[in-house]
């Protein structure tokens, strides 16, 4: 497997893992599925944008960089994505 198939798949799994965590956090959204989907959409961002620099896929620095924020656009749709189709309550009180 060529250097950009296997960063295509691994940016594929994160992204369906981080999906996948959606449902898993929605119906404890109140007691810890917030917070859980927050710190691990944030570090599963921090792990898309520093994938292309550490697997050194293109030629340049520049290529790189603009190529992980290409990974942390797509990993914030899936992100939001996670969170309205596993139907997070937001609020959860008021007072």
């Amino acid at each position: 497997m060529s250097g950009g198939a296997r960063l295509g798949v691994g940016v594929a799994a994160l992204s369906s893992a981080l999906f996948a965590f959606a449902f898993v956090a929605a119906p404890k959204s109140c007691q810890w599925g917030n917070d859980a989907y927050l710190w691990v959409g944030g570090a599963v961002l921090i792990a898309l944008f520093a994938w292309p620099l550490v697997a050194r896929a293109g030629g340049s620095l520049l290529f790189r960089a603009g190529l992980g924020l290409a990974f942390v656009v797509v990993g914030c749709a899936v992100w939001l994505g996670g969170l309205f189709a596993a139907n997070f309550r937001i609020i959860c009180t008021l007072f």
